[in-house]
């Protein structure tokens, strides 16, 4: 079976480190970016298996977000926001972006988000 890769925005790079170990150690290959700019540079090498964005306050990440699933090259990678914080408003809006689920950091240690994260993907994959 093929490895899963991953690649992750987000601009706290210690908070990143810590869900990339947790992922690495669950056999995925896992990109880290701190920014939409260097995600989309990435993008332009890998297709991940799986997108996780946190949200940044100028909306940046949901026009990232539109265009992943624009991309033909990427437009099937699991979408995920993982943020500090959740209103509807936020979470409606990171859906119209394309996004697959939204999932607040408070409630999700990381070893949880890498069980998360696999079942999702199993779901979208299945279907």
């Amino acid at each position: 079976m093929a490895k899963k890769s991953l690649l992750m925005i987000d601009p706290d790079t210690y908070y990143a480190g810590i869900y990339a170990n947790r992922f690495e150690s669950a056999g995925w290959k896992v990109w880290v970016e701190n920014d939409v700019t260097a995600a989309k540079r990435r993008l332009k090498r890998c297709a991940p298996d799986v997108v996780i964005v946190d949200l940044d306050d100028d909306g940046e990440a949901l026009a990232f977000l539109t265009g992943v699933r624009a991309e033909p090259k990427t437009a099937k990678a699991l979408q995920i926001v993982l943020a500090k914080l959740g209103d509807r408003k936020t979470m409606l809006a990171t859906q119209e972006a394309g996004a697959d689920s939204y999932l607040l950091k408070s409630h999700f240690a990381p070893s949880e988000a890498v069980k998360k994260v696999k079942r999702l993907l199993a779901e979208k994959t299945s279907l």
